[in-house]
């Protein structure tokens, strides 16, 4: 197995501190990514998922705290190590970015053996409690069933929808894991879009391979649920080569091993909520998501089974 090669993110305005940063840590194998604003460094975090941000208070656009505060409404990035570099009295300064869960604070000029000793901290502290998927950086197992179990015991409406993706495995073996993996991300990042402008408290989670998790008010689940199941689908004809696409299905081995064709891939939703029942347990959502889910995917193309049942 390749070594993993780490992923680091230095948001700074002044091009030399920047380039003696990122020389620092290239020189050591890290994998740099480089933005010279808080607007870009935003961006560059929600896309490339760093493992650990270094970032320059003062700068334009965005300042360094501004920047963390939008990168942190994200799942798929609350879990990033951030280093606040900062000329400013430590103490203001700290008092300024409380809120913000910022790992770390270095006064400039910092020395860049420091700089990569604490980066290196971070990475192992991470590794070692975070539980979130390596592919999409979303929360694993543990989170989501604490994520459940705390709207069970609020007792407010909420929604679980449990998603995964139909004939992905039929993908995967055709177009191989390179590309399997570049469906999961965008699946991953499609749904966390769309769930979060329906929902901005909503959690979404990454059980494994192509299963998702997305934890909601319940008012919002059967919109975030349409739309999709509608952006899936006109997404999903860009994963295949042309001919592929043109055809409309996929020739291959089934369990059997007999050649049989099967459909481009599609998306299976199902969405449990507590506003017809009373939910009380995170294995009771599981069982009836189960049953859903099943219902889903015995359907054509994508769908969303929404749980229409009450207490008896």
């Amino acid at each position: 197995m390749a070594e993993m090669k780490f992923k680091i993110l230095i948001a700074e305005d002044n091009q030399i501190i920047r380039d003696s940063i990122a020389e620092a840590f290239l020189s050591r194998g890290y994998e740099v990514l480089t933005s010279p604003n808080g607007k870009m460094a935003v961006h560059t975090a929600l896309n490339y998922h760093p493992d650990v941000i270094i970032m320059d208070y003062h700068m334009p656009v965005l300042n360094g705290f501004e920047a963390v505060a939008e990168i942190r409404k994200y799942p798929s990035c609350s879990n990033i190590p951030i280093i606040i570099l900062t000329s400013d009295g430590e103490k203001d300064t700290k008092l300024e970015g409380l809120s913000l869960d910022i790992d770390e604070y270095l006064t400039k000029p910092a020395d860049e053996d420091e700089i990569v000793a604490r980066v290196q901290l971070l990475i192992k502290r991470s590794m070692q409690k975070i539980d979130s998927n390596p592919l999409t950086k979303l929360p694993g197992n543990p989170s989501i069933q604490a994520r459940i179990e705390k709207e069970i015991a609020s007792k407010k409406p909420f929604a679980v929808m449990y998603m995964d993706l139909n004939n992905f495995k039929v993908y995967n073996d055709v177009y191989g894991f390179k590309e399997g993996d570049n469906v999961i991300k965008k699946t991953a990042k499609l749904i966390e879009d769309i769930s979060l402008n329906y929902d901005f408290s909503s959690f979404l989670g990454h059980i494994g391979g192509d299963d998702f998790i997305c934890v909601c008010k319940a008012e919002a689940a059967p919109e975030i649920a349409k739309q999709i199941v509608r952006e899936f689908d006109q997404m999903a004809p860009t994963f295949y080569n042309d001919a592929d696409r043109e055809k409309g299905f996929l020739s291959a081995k089934d369990r059997s091993g007999d050649i049989k064709d099967f459909a481009l891939l599609s998306i299976a939703i199902a969405v449990v909520h507590n506003t017809n029942r009373v939910l009380s347990s995170y294995g009771q959502i599981s069982a009836i998501a189960s049953e859903l889910k099943h219902y889903a995917k015995s359907q054509k193309g994508s769908f969303a089974a929404i749980d229409r049942r009450g207490d008896n």
